[in-house]
């Protein structure tokens, strides 16, 4: 019998709701399609107001892509109308897969939400070359969202980040003041953006790229997944755990601007310490308190030695917002290198192949 995502650890659940609603699957005719299967977990708490078009926009991208797509949603530990949504939830393009459980009070947090998401998906898949991807409960992806997603993993990599954005409508509601700044930090942040990528170019993940890691857009190959032993599962930024692990197992990980998510604006969220809580601070600090984890340029390019100093505050953002503006024009207008001749060997001569070739390493921290 195969094993479901809350038989790996009794633990997590409660006696009482380890239940779950068993869907036939409406695309086993697709097993000989040549595009992969794709499995999107979808963690759900209190989400009733947001699934039916969370899951409408997933389903439309299902419909674009054309291969087999099932959707899990592990709703867990809610109080509202999300299972009854659930259960009257119709989709034509994909296959939806709800799930209901109750975690324990140490396990209650985003970091093993997402991990059962993630497992019972997995159970959806078979092939290593299959794709599973994550999504939030409260974002709509783009209809093209499968579709550019798969096309990467396709192209050799192994996992994709893809890019959040937040609704003009969500921004608009909170006020003149507070679009205001979150539009300034997106600015600062898109800059940053292109000064890590010119101060450290990746052959595999190239500009234009972002360095955005969040769970609105997760996606990975099922043999990567296997690979770092299941989602890690921290309290909090359980999603940059998770790109860290691919990139730790020697993974490649694309950054894309065209894999795009479109996620809400709203001031209370399901996880502490998440986004939500992150928008809730941003628009009602004073404009002299420093930015969570924003800092000036250079600071910023190397967080790693970056101090309480140079923490940047709404006062002081409008003028690192220039002076990266600055640097980015800079940078584009300098000089081609100048290139060194190279001098030919006359034809003829021996030993023209011994350069010499380094043997390869193996990859660390691979977890089977």
């Amino acid at each position: 019998m195969q094993r479901t995502s809350t038989d790996l650890d009794p633990r997590l659940l409660s006696a009482d709701a380890r239940r779950s609603t068993p869907i036939v699957d409406a695309n086993m005719s697709a097993m000989n399609d040549p595009l992969p299967r794709v499995a999107v977990a979808l963690p759900a708490r209190d989400e009733a107001a947001c699934l039916p078009v969370c899951l409408a926009a997933l389903d439309q991208a299902a419909g674009r892509f054309g291969g087999a797509v099932t959707i899990v949603v592990v709703a867990n530990n809610c109080a509202d109308a999300t299972s009854r949504v659930l259960a009257d939830t119709q989709l034509r393009h994909a296959t939806l897969r709800p799930r209901a459980v109750t975690l324990l009070p140490r396990f209650r947090h985003a970091g093993w939400a997402r991990r059962l998401a993630f497992d019972a998906a997995a159970d959806a898949l078979s092939a290593d070359t299959d794709v599973l991807m994550s999504s939030d409960a409260d974002t709509c992806v783009a209809p093209d969202w499968i579709t550019r997603t798969v096309a990467y993993l396709d192209s050799g990599m192994d996992a994709v980040a893809g890019r959040a954005l937040t609704r003009r409508d969500d921004r608009r509601a909170l006020g003149h003041e507070a679009m205001r700044r979150l539009n300034l930090l997106g600015r600062y942040y898109t800059a940053l953006d292109w000064l890590r990528a010119d101060a450290s170019p990746d052959p595999y993940d190239p500009w234009p790229r972002h360095f955005y890691e969040g769970g609105a857009s997760i996606a990975l190959t099922l043999q990567t997944y296997r690979r770092i032993g299941g989602a890690p599962t921290p309290a909090l930024a359980e999603d940059r755990a998770l790109f860290a692990a691919v990139r730790a197992a020697g993974g490649r990980v694309r950054h894309p601007l065209d894999v795009r998510v479109f996620t809400s604006s709203r001031l209370n969220g399901r996880a502490p310490g998440g986004m939500a809580d992150a928008f809730a601070r941003w628009i009602t600090q004073d404009l002299t308190a420093p930015l969570h984890e924003t800092y000036a340029v250079p600071a910023a390019l190397d967080p790693i030695g970056a101090t309480a100093d140079d923490q940047l505050s709404f006062l002081t953002l409008p003028d690192a917002v220039a002076r990266a503006r600055a640097m980015i024009r800079a940078r584009r207008l300098r000089p081609p290198p100048q290139v060194e001749p190279i001098l030919l060997p006359p034809l003829g001569m021996d030993n023209l192949d011994t350069v010499p070739h380094q043997a390869s390493q193996p990859l660390d921290g691979l977890v089977a």
